[in-house]
């Protein structure tokens, strides 16, 4: 990102992603899907928003709500850190066998779950 002169975290490449993904994204989805509180996910897309990244329209089924979507140029952005994020995944599992990917991915899993259970014991 920063190669590329683009002054986003990587946190707001996910929150891209998300509304990419999701054509009835909110950010109350994203900040479930993400684990941060709403008022943070309110914040971020407001930066997003004054760098014409991200746009809200209406819901019509709910006039108090809103969704979001990439402008033309948070598409674009999305797009370049999209290709940075393949280029880094294929980078690193260079000369990985399916079966070592797998075993990683099973321990990386395990290793999450037990994170989880840590934060939710120590609060």
């Amino acid at each position: 990102m920063n190669d590329s002169d683009i002054p986003l975290s990587p946190l707001y490449f996910i929150i891209l992603k998300m509304i990419h993904d999701c054509p009835n994204c909110t950010p109350m989805l994203i900040a479930h899907r993400c684990g941060r509180d709403k008022g943070q996910v309110t914040r971020l897309v407001k930066e997003l928003e004054s760098q014409s990244m991200v746009e809200r329209f209406p819901n019509p089924e709910d006039k108090r709500s809103f969704f979001l979507r990439l402008t033309e140029q948070g598409k674009t952005c999305f797009g370049t850190l999209e290709r940075y994020d393949i280029d880094a995944l294929e980078a690193m599992t260079h000369g990985l066998t399916d079966e070592q990917l797998q075993h990683f991915l099973d321990i990386a899993n395990i290793m999450s779950e037990n994170l989880s259970l840590y934060q939710k014991s120590t609060h």
